[in-house]
Parts: C-alpha cells; sequence; structure tokens
C-alpha cells in the first residue's frame, strides 16, 4: 500500500485560501491540496480542495471535507493510473 505525507505549507493565492498541504506518495510529491478559507466559496468554505495533481488534469477540482478523505480519493485516482 502506498505509503502518504501531508505537508503543511502556506500557499500566495491572493485570498485567505491560504492553508495548503503537499502532499507525498512514496516520497514523491503527487498533489496540491488548499483549504478553501475565503467567504466566496460559500457552502465549500471549510474543504479541501485538489489544487494541483501532478498524474491527472483536473477539469473539475473535487473537494473534501478532510484530509483522510482527500488522500481516500488520491489514493483511488493512484491505483487508477497505475492498471491503466
Amino acid at each position: 500500500m502506498a505509503r502518504y505525507e501531508f505537508q503543511a505549507v502556506r500557499l500566495r493565492t491572493g485570498s485567505t485560501d491560504s492553508d495548503g498541504r503537499l502532499v507525498f506518495i512514496d516520497g514523491e510529491l503527487a498533489a496540491v491540496l488548499v483549504l478553501l478559507a475565503d467567504d466566496v466559496h460559500g457552502s465549500s468554505r471549510g474543504l479541501w480542495s485538489v489544487e494541483v495533481d501532478f498524474r491527472f488534469v483536473l477539469a473539475n477540482s473535487p473537494l473534501f471535507t478532510s484530509l483522510y478523505d482527500a488522500a481516500a480519493w488520491l489514493q483511488e485516482r493512484n491505483s487508477e493510473y497505475v492498471l491503466k
């Protein structure tokens, strides 16, 4: 099973969405998540968004209630990528 690590980072987004996480899978940078904090996000405020996924082009970034949920999604996508 893949090993996931999260590293807290501050993102320069120009808004209050600056709490980010670098996601490493087996020691390789795989994604960048941001916690949606700006009021402009409405009901999505407080959810995690995949800003960059280095394996996939995302037309509509999914939102997650926790880093655990984000990791589960990334693991699922990682498995799909490996199987293809």
